[in-house]
């Protein structure tokens, strides 16, 4: 399961299990991106060469408001995100409690970040009882809930700003739906056993532009 994500990126498992439901054609390609105070259309339209007249249409015409979420309509992808050109800490970031622990109802670690079974797990597993809340560990938009991919049964992505990404799998069930914005610490599913799963757990990760990254180097158990 963790190879998988690896080796194709959130945003390629994104497009590939969208497409099981919905039509290729009719998806947007673009990323979301969230209102600085000094962001207007003309500068987003500037920063990433695409035209205000596109931006607006692809948010139905809503003001551009620092602090809100929105589209980006460019060819690289919905999940492709590069913040990178504005400053930028990733580790100060982290550190900075931003991210929440995402099971308020147990701090035990059943599996660790790091290979398992010879495989790599890009990600901690957390074990609670069945029908415990799991919450958004930041304010983001979901670009993903659904039961299609692989062994994680049904899982929630996150996108967040400055390039992270949270996944939440194997849960009971499901409360948020694609383009949904959500706040830090939203209740957004329940602990389950659903897909490939010894045991009632959530599987969680953080990931910078696709890329794993140990969640326990900066979430404390006790936020």
């Amino acid at each position: 399961m963790a190879k998988f994500l690896k080796l194709l990126l959130i945003y390629v498992f994104f497009i590939v299990t969208s497409c099981l439901s919905v039509s290729c054609s009719t998806m947007k390609s673009g990323h979301y991106v969230q209102v600085k105070s000094t962001d207007t259309l003309d500068t987003l339209a500037k920063e990433f060469n695409v035209s205000k007249e596109k931006i607006a249409e692809s948010n139905s015409g809503k003001a551009i408001t620092p602090g809100d979420w929105v589209f980006i309509p460019i060819k690289r992808g919905v999940l492709v995100q590069d913040f990178e050109a504005r400053p930028f800490d990733p580790k100060a970031y982290l550190k900075s409690g931003e991210f929440l622990w995402p099971v308020p109802a147990s701090n035990v670690i059943s599996s660790g970040f790091g290979h398992r079974w010879g495989h790599a797990h890009e990600g901690i597993d957390i074990s609670a009882r069945i029908g415990s809340h799991i919450v958004s560990a930041a304010e983001g938009v979901v670009v993903y809930s659904g039961s299609e991919i692989g062994g994680y049964g049904n899982i929630t992505v996150i996108a967040h700003k400055n390039g992270f990404f949270s996944v939440y799998g194997h849960a009971k069930v499901n409360f948020t739906h694609q383009g949904q914005r959500v706040y830090r610490g939203q209740v957004i599913a329940q602990i389950g056993m659903t897909g490939r799963t010894t045991g009632p757990h959530l599987h969680f990760e953080i990931r910078k532009n696709g890329e794993a990254i140990d969640p326990t180097t900066f979430l404390a158990v006790n936020q």
